[in-house]
């Protein structure tokens, strides 16, 4: 049978920083780098670290949303522009 996960994970300052920043993956890659562990049981530490920090938790989901907003936006501007050239090649011919 499996064991379940050490939920009292302890992470460096500067991966914490990070986190709060709202830099996952920086924090991935500098627990990973700390540990000298792989990828994936980085990533399940912080994964559990951020789950046990609901303050953490939400700063984070609200950095996630605000980027994915961004990038919605970001994306419409583009297809703006793209119908709009397209517009203009169709009429040019």
């Amino acid at each position: 049978m499996p064991s379940k996960p050490d939920r009292s994970v302890r992470l460096s300052k500067s991966a914490i920083d990070a986190l709060w920043q709202g830099n996952v993956v920086g924090a991935i890659s500098l627990v990973r780098k700390e540990r000298g562990i792989g990828m994936a049981e980085a990533k399940e530490l912080v994964v559990t670290y951020i789950g046990t920090q609901p303050a953490l938790k939400k700063k984070i989901d609200q950095v996630l949303a605000t980027a994915k907003r961004r990038f919605i936006g970001w994306m419409a501007g583009v297809l703006v522009v793209a119908a709009a050239i397209a517009y203009f090649m169709m009429q040019t011919q």
